[in-house]
């Protein structure tokens, strides 16, 4: 069986990009695929599709700073002519960041990430410090859950359990940054909110452009690596502003 070539690539989803829903991402990554050149590797069938595979979506209006695809392409090529080609080709607020080439077996994006990092900046109306860090201890340290009733269900969940943490950042706008389970034990992004924002008693929930997902992450030994082997800490953020390519070029 012939083993086509696999890389990972890492982009950013800003400005006008982040009011694109998922199916129009997609559709805008196969423009620029088709655009670019690249000999990108299709599925068979009667129906065949692009190689191509996303992490978990974004919400429309949330904008992501470190997202990641993994695509086949039917011919191994050049690192750097694979990440320039596709980089030109990429609409105004997606921005390719770094690629790898993935090694036979390498794991989906599916099996390779347990967590991600939001950021919420508060408006004026929102930021009141006392009240955010009290909510921001309970949701931390305090043992007692937080239970939550889905719409029209009898089940009734426990919103902390999809959180790993929280914390506070002070400076021009006071942020909330929270890290999340992805997977099995993810509760979703809108629950956690809808009742961080009720302990805080302040107005809200928050608009989707006061999101920004920092990054996707697995977690390791206190430590969260991004599916291209970047290690950060959640008490740091990092912001690259230029695309790199990860590997050998010559």
């Amino acid at each position: 069986m012939r083993v086509v070539p696999k890389y990972r690539l890492e982009y950013a989803k800003r400005d006008f990009a982040r009011f694109l829903s998922h199916l129009e991402l997609l559709r805008s990554f196969n423009r620029a695929f088709r655009r670019s050149g690249l000999p990108l590797a299709y599925t068979g069938g009667f129906h065949p599709r692009p190689r191509v595979s996303f992490g978990p979506p974004l919400a429309v209006g949330v904008a992501g700073l470190r997202e990641y695809l993994d695509f086949e392409l039917e011919q191994e090529l050049p690192l750097r002519e694979i990440f320039s080609r596709l980089a030109r080709e990429l609409p105004a607020g997606l921005a390719a960041r770094q690629i790898a080439a993935l090694p036979p077996g390498a794991p989906g994006l599916g099996r390779l990430l347990d967590c991600a990092w939001y950021r919420i900046v508060l408006s004026p109306c929102q930021a009141e410090p006392g009240a955010w860090g009290q909510a921001v201890r309970d949701l931390t340290e305090d043992p007692r859950p937080w239970l939550y009733r889905r719409a029209g269900k009898e089940r009734i969940v426990d919103v902390k359990a999809g959180v790993k943490g929280g914390r506070l950042v002070f400076g021009e706008n006071l942020c909330l940054h929270l890290l999340v389970h992805l997977g099995p034990r993810e509760i979703p992004l809108r629950e956690v909110l809808e009742v961080l924002w009720e302990k805080a008693a302040v107005p809200g929930p928050p608009l989707s452009t006061q999101l920004t997902r920092v990054g996707l992450f697995r977690q390791q030994r206190g430590a969260l690596v991004t599916p291209l082997g970047e290690v950060l800490q959640f008490d740091q953020e990092k912001e690259k502003v230029q695309g790199n390519v990860k590997g050998d070029f010559d």
